[in-house]
């Protein structure tokens, strides 16, 4: 085979036909090839090596470092105002949080594609035990300025791994099975909240208790919040991933500090970014008013109960609506728009029964109730459907902005902003519930309203989802101008 000068540029022409938007691309390294020789490859690297540079492999030490962090984040949230005896600290604390997190992933992009992917996981799994330790302490010892500083601290670090996080999910999965992949992060996120819920029930399950979670169950989740960190070490750089498919991810030229902000305040102002803002605010706004919920009406052996037993139709929905996403024989953008409506009716459908529900609340107080009541199982069911319903919206929502992007940096990029605006969305949730003394309707009545104002801009979106990823289209131009000057070498 004759040498190749990798230092040569190619430009790549921009696409012009119908089914994609314009993208202006920078030259690219002819030297980088997209698909993999796997008999090379296979005689050549070992097998450990193969099986820690896999895609799948990555995925799946990604998801458990979702399991480790964010999934105890969930579990602690899913009990009722974090579990304490009134939600209200918790609140405030959860809205400092992710008001941090909002600033921190405004800037995340050009941060995580300078520092990469791994270190960024890195300094975020060394954040997540402090949450954990904050609610001990504010349990154990009444310490409220721990918990409050807490959300500032781990804030900071969680926006760091967020949207590493983000760009991962959206890049490792080969084109064709996206959907599965992000199924499995949502999964690996419910099951954490799934092994939390047994931790508060083996704690909390005696009848008749009343007041917060006792101290020991934050020790159980500290100690799991600790184990991402050597998952976080194991992550292999981007340019070292070969796909279950037999490619390899696209990566644009490392640009400079200067050029990365430039490039973040133009994802900002995208059409992309613009038309699913509303949805990214909305996508996350659920849940300050069900951990208020939760921590107004039920006792807290149902609180704890609440998070073993959510993420179990979780799992059956992501998977189905991967497989949904997934389909073969129809287009990426016909796969957008029926994810797009399947997702808003489930939506739709648990938003008017939850508000119905709170309605009758309101009219007649229930006090706490406990699974023996005979209002449990209608007013739990509002409360498990939605830990369905939103995961799902997360998911496709991801699914979506991969779909356009051109390489494995612009995940960051878009993953960082629509990260941002997502913890703004949680920042005010959490903060309109420390003013919620006995109702959250308003709440729900927010919420519901932020998804019917999303939706208009949303189809405009998807209606102009492109039929094929750009990412992958580059790199088969790039595979093909490789090729051609090999021939002409």
């Amino acid at each position: 085979m004759a040498d190749v000068n990798t230092d040569k540029k190619i430009p790549v022409p921009d696409f012009q036909d119908d089914s994609f938007p314009v993208y202006q691309q920078d030259t690219l390294s002819v030297g980088a090839t997209h698909e993999v020789n796997m008999e090379e490859y296979r005689a050549t690297v070992p097998l450990w090596k193969r099986v820690w540079q896999h895609s799948l492999t990555q995925m799946i030490l990604l998801s458990i470092q979702a399991f480790c962090g964010p999934a105890m984040s969930d579990a602690i949230t899913g009990l009722g105002g974090g579990g304490l005896a009134t939600p209200k600290v918790s609140n405030i604390s959860t809205a400092i949080r992710y008001a941090m997190i909002a600033i921190v992933c405004l800037m995340g992009g050009p941060l995580v594609n300078k520092i990469g992917v791994k270190w960024a996981l890195v300094l975020g799994s060394l954040s997540f035990p402090i949450q954990g330790s904050a609610y001990y302490c504010n349990s154990k010892f009444g310490n409220q300025w721990y918990l409050i500083l807490s959300g500032a601290i781990s804030g900071v670090g969680t926006a760091c791994w967020y949207v590493a996080e983000a760009g991962a999910i959206m890049t490792l999965a080969p084109s064709g099975a996206r959907g599965k992949y992000l199924a499995l992060w949502i999964v690996s996120r419910n099951l954490g909240q799934l092994v939390g819920g047994a931790i508060n029930m083996s704690k909390n399950h005696h009848p008749g208790a009343e007041g917060g979670i006792t101290p020991d169950t934050y020790i159980a989740f500290v100690i799991i919040e600790c184990l991402a960190l050597p998952f976080a070490l194991l992550i292999s750089p981007f340019e070292k991933v070969v796909r279950s498919d037999g490619t390899k991810i696209h990566m644009a030229e490392a640009l400079s500090t200067k050029q990365e902000f430039k490039r973040i305040l133009k994802t900002v102002t995208s059409s992309l970014i613009v038309l699913s803002s509303i949805w990214a605010f909305w996508s996350f706004f659920y849940s300050g008013s069900w951990s208020t919920y939760l921590g107004v009406y039920f006792s807290v052996r149902v609180r704890a109960l609440s998070s073993l037993i959510s993420p179990f139709f979780c799992i059956i929905g992501c998977f189905a609506l991967g497989f949904i996403l997934d389909m073969k024989n129809l287009s990426q953008r016909r796969r957008a728009q029926i994810g797009l409506y399947t997702v808003a009716i489930l939506n739709v459908g648990v938003y008017i029964w939850s508000i119905i529900m709170q309605v009758k609340f309101n009219r007649h107080n229930p006090g706490k109730i406990d699974w023996s009541d005979h209002l449990y199982a209608s007013a739990f069911l509002p409360y498990f459907f939605v830990q369905t319903t939103g995961p799902m919206s997360q998911s496709y929502m991801y699914w979506l902005l991969s779909s356009f992007a051109t390489d494995a940096q612009e995940n960051v990029r878009n993953g960082a902003v629509f990260r941002c605006i997502e913890a703004v969305g949680q920042a005010v949730a959490y903060g309109m519930n420390t003013q919620t003394k006995s109702s959250p309707l308003i709440g729900f009545c927010v919420t519901f309203g932020l998804l019917g104002a999303s939706m208009l801009p949303m189809i405009m979106l998807v209606n102009t989802t492109p039929d094929r990823i750009p990412a992958d289209v580059i790199a088969e131009a790039q595979d093909t101008a490789r090729q051609k000057i090999e021939g002409t070498a």
